[in-house]
């Protein structure tokens, strides 16, 4: 597991079918189970690295005051506003309480900073939190060639933006 987390017993599954026609992909957000996510970064990883391709792993996260949890309803709101933005064949998962993280799929370290930074402005202006969102990417094989190489490195960017000026 890339992530270090184990899937959840039970999870609950949307009741129609998602763009890849299997509901058992995605959560009751519409978003793909993390499981899902690390097989298409490991498929990535191998592809990319035979045909010289390239593709971009982001990261956003909400940063609280200390204690604070995501509620559901941020959680729905997010995970709206990230699908709407994406494109239908990139696949996006929720890690844990307070990261998303999506794979963008032939998509160089511009113009995925670009989408990952305009989500992040669309988060911080369509919801009311008291955090501020924050955003980070990593792009093969620029940042790394693994995929704990890849996230790390998208993780470091999130610590990056936090130090950001407002």
């Amino acid at each position: 597991m890339v992530f270090g987390l184990k899937p959840k017993a039970k999870p609950r599954l949307k009741e129609t079918a998602g763009p890849v026609g299997d509901a058992s992909l995605l959560d009751e957000l519409g978003m793909y189970h993390l499981w899902y996510l690390e097989r298409r970064l490991k498929d990535e990883l191998a592809r990319a690295s035979r045909t010289d391709g390239v593709f971009s792993l982001i990261c956003w996260r909400l940063r609280g005051l200390p204690g604070e949890a995501i509620s559901d309803e941020l959680v729905t709101k997010a995970a709206e506003i990230i699908s709407g933005a994406l494109r239908s064949y990139d696949v996006f998962a929720r890690i844990d309480e307070e990261r998303f993280v999506a794979i963008l799929f032939d998509a160089e370290q511009q113009p995925a900073t670009t989408v990952a930074f305009r989500i992040k402005g669309d988060m911080q202006v369509q919801m009311q939190t008291t955090g501020r969102w924050q955003a980070g990417v990593a792009t093969f094989p620029h940042d790394g060639v693994g995929g704990d190489s890849l996230i790390q490195a998208a993780f470091r960017r999130l610590t990056e933006d936090a130090h950001a000026p407002a």
